[in-house]
């Protein structure tokens, strides 16, 4: 049925959310969505007091009001909704949609497991609750993830456990002086923001699950932002060391004196310094055949990253296809690139390094003459 925007009322669980308040950078993309046609104009709402609450979508009803007035009609799914399956509605959308904000989504989970260990069927009586002091909605509860994911994922629609624990896991265990970005922020807003100590969604969940330490947290947050490998999986792989590290190499990487992309190499090294001390008559390098194995592997995968792009460039065809990239790949392609070239001079230096504090130089001359 067709209804004026001027009686359509938010989710009485907005107010949960960022305090009720709006995004207005969302609401101006709406807001150019309406001026090429795109927007789509159909909202769920249950009839209250007069008046009709929407379940979810009030980004985009505020931008319809700003453009076409409060006496504009849209259409409007009418339902009977309980306040519960009010609030299952507009948290599942929040968790569901690219364009939500981090902060948006965490909140909207807190508040699902707020709402389970309340054990009230209005959302007055929550609000009570909150308002009283016998429920904190900001402190952990005992609700397992589990089971706030089988709340939200009432009617066929799912929401993973993996995403409900990773929220709740930065909720409870994250510094809350640390920025976390929104999971969908464009390039500019990146750059606007590469200096402010903010970090990716991913980065987050990994500090949250490495230390309980706020103040650890806050050096290692500047660890990454200081580390030379700043692509891909590179920085999971490099905290992932991090947290298997001694306590002596933790303490360089918060000091700033090791390079988190160092690490394990440095664990590496105190490694083969242990294990010489113990057994110095023994093994130069521990599991030295294995290592040998593994390294011919790692070669085998270079060289074969190497033939897949010599493919590519030097194909006849080459400019043609590169002409026809967009912007944001030819930056991939650049970065890919030089990202081999970095390893392949860093491996080489080592190997220099070698070479020059062989005692028996000798014995690389007569290698060299075989070649």
């Amino acid at each position: 049925m067709k209804i004026k925007i001027e009686l359509l009322k938010a989710n009485p669980f907005k107010i949960y959310i960022n305090d009720g308040k709006l995004n207005n950078d969302r609401i101006e993309i709406f807001k150019e969505s309406i001026e090429h046609g795109t927007l789509p104009e159909i909202f769920i709402a249950r009839k209250h007091d007069g008046f009709y609450e929407i379940s979810f979508g009030h980004h985009r009803l505020q931008a319809l009001k700003e453009v076409k007035g409060g006496d504009y009609e849209v259409d409007v799914n009418v339902v009977k909704f309980s306040d519960e399956q009010m609030l299952i509605d507009m948290v599942r959308e929040n968790i569901t949609q690219r364009d939500t904000d981090f902060h948006d989504t965490k909140q909207s989970i807190m508040l699902a497991r707020g709402w389970l260990q309340s054990k009230v069927p209005t959302v007055k009586q929550f609000h009570n609750r909150l308002k009283d002091g016998t429920l904190q909605g900001s402190e952990p509860q005992p609700n397992s993830y589990r089971s706030i994911a089988n709340f939200l994922s009432k009617n066929g629609k799912a929401v993973s456990y993996g995403t409900v624990k990773n929220y709740l896991y930065i909720a409870d265990k994250l510094n809350p002086e640390i920025e976390v970005k929104k999971q969908d922020q464009s390039t500019a807003e990146t750059k606007e923001k590469k200096d402010d100590g903010s970090i990716g969604v991913r980065d987050a969940i990994k500090l949250s699950t490495i230390t309980d330490d706020w103040e650890e947290q806050k050096d290692l947050v500047q660890a990454l932002k200081n580390t030379r490998e700043q692509h891909g999986n590179q920085k999971q792989v490099n905290l992932t060391a991090y947290k298997e590290a001694s306590n002596e190499i933790k303490q360089k990487v918060r000091r700033g004196e090791l390079d988190l992309a160092d690490v394990k190499d440095a664990m590496i090294k105190n490694n083969i310094e242990e294990y010489n001390e113990k057994n110095p008559r023994y093994e130069f390098i521990p599991n030295f055949a294995g290592r040998l194995r593994q390294f011919d592997k790692d070669v085998h995968i270079l060289e074969k990253q190497v033939r897949a792009f010599s493919m590519v460039f030097r194909d006849n065809r080459f400019n043609e296809k590169y002409t026809g990239l967009k912007h944001k790949q030819k930056k991939k392609l650049t970065q890919l690139i030089f990202d081999i070239k970095k390893r392949i001079k860093h491996c080489y230096d080592e190997v220099e390094y070698f070479i020059d504090i062989l005692p028996d130089k000798e014995l690389l001359e007569d290698k060299e003459n075989e070649n």
